[in-house]
């Protein structure tokens, strides 16, 4: 993506799930368009769930504070419907010289005139979910960055133990960066199974008791299961996306089964192996659609809480636990 300043666009679409990408594309955005300590004044940051177009229009409306420029980022754009963006068309197809909107969506209809407008006059950035090989590349990149000497080989061994969230890959790449003498760079397979692969292992195996957990309503177990998932050595962002990734696939294997896809369609889709989606299916049925519906949106908000500083990781992560084990239906049992 070019972020010089002469080639800067007045609307960006960030549009896919990688959200490591993502985050480093708005961060590198924000740098350029808002340098020093314009930002404080002349930045705001709106989640789609909570804030409507009107607002973002009023804020894009209003001329910069001590500044050059102005600039909205608006998450989860996906979220409002085709009427609701209605009201933010005019804004996109005249946009003040001042103004930027950075908007973020998982997947968008592209049919649609909201879709249609900003690929006319602002720029859309593909984010998907890197594949294997691409994850591999990226870790090869990211290692050089942290002075860390990695093989093709090694690397994807990293992504094939790891998985293919680019949060998790960035913290065992720290970790091992960490680990390694700065006099012996160079990272071996026989590192990645001392370093990454134990975490990975405690952090699996916690993950899925964590979710029968909170399913079951049972919170002093959840809480126990967060603080073993922390004491993995993962960043709260990464156990965050850990969670969201597990009640994705539950979400899906649980509708997926309802439409009558059998296992063997529902791993292949998602990636993951038979018994994760046997087990997902069985919570995705017991919670229904409105029970992971609501949990999504709960993480949802523990990741805004936490990347505006609003709360402490940490904290943020007690506080999901508990209002997932409200939003959830209780067991039968």
């Amino acid at each position: 993506m070019d972020i010089k300043r002469d080639h800067l666009a007045s609307i960006y679409l960030f549009a896919g799930e990688e959200d490591l990408l993502v985050a480093e594309g708005i961060a590198a955005l924000k740098r350029t368009l808002l340098p020093g300590d314009e930002g404080g004044w002349n930045l705001a940051e709106f989640d789609a769930q909570e804030a409507s177009c009107e607002e973002v229009v009023t804020f894009l409306s209003t001329l910069p504070v001590f500044g050059a420029k102005r600039v909205a980022v608006v998450g989860d754009a996906h979220r409002w419907t085709a009427a609701e963006t209605e009201g933010l068309l005019p804004l996109l197809e005249d946009m003040p010289d001042y103004a930027h909107l950075i908007m973020v969506v998982q997947s968008i209809d592209k049919r649609t005139k909201f879709y249609r407008t900003i690929s006319r006059h602002g720029k859309v950035v593909e984010v998907p979910r890197l594949n294997p090989s691409a994850a591999a590349a990226w870790v090869l990149k990211r290692g050089r960055e942290l002075d860390l000497e990695l093989s093709r080989k090694v690397a994807q061994s990293l992504v094939d133990q790891v998985g293919l969230s680019l949060w998790q890959l960035e913290n065992e790449l720290r970790k091992l960066a960490c680990y390694k003498d700065e006099h012996d760079l160079k990272v071996t397979e026989q590192d990645i199974e001392r370093i990454a692969i134990t975490g990975r292992d405690v952090a699996d195996n916690a993950i899925f008791r964590f979710t029968d957990a909170v399913a079951e309503g049972k919170t002093q177990l959840a809480v126990e299961l967060l603080e073993e998932l922390l004491a993995s050595g993962r960043e709260p962002l990464s156990i965050l996306a850990m969670i969201a990734r597990q009640f994705r696939i539950i979400a899906f294997a649980g509708e997926a089964t309802r439409q009558g896809m059998n296992q063997t369609e529902i791993g292949r889709e998602l990636g993951v192996p038979g018994f994760a989606v046997q087990r997902a299916a069985v919570q995705g049925q017991y919670m229904g659609s409105d029970g992971t519906r609501a949990a999504l949106w709960v993480i949802s908000q523990a990741d805004r809480a936490i990347k505006s500083g609003f709360h402490p990781a940490n904290r943020a992560l007690e506080l999901l636990v508990i209002r997932l084990t409200e939003v959830l239906p209780r067991s039968i049992d």
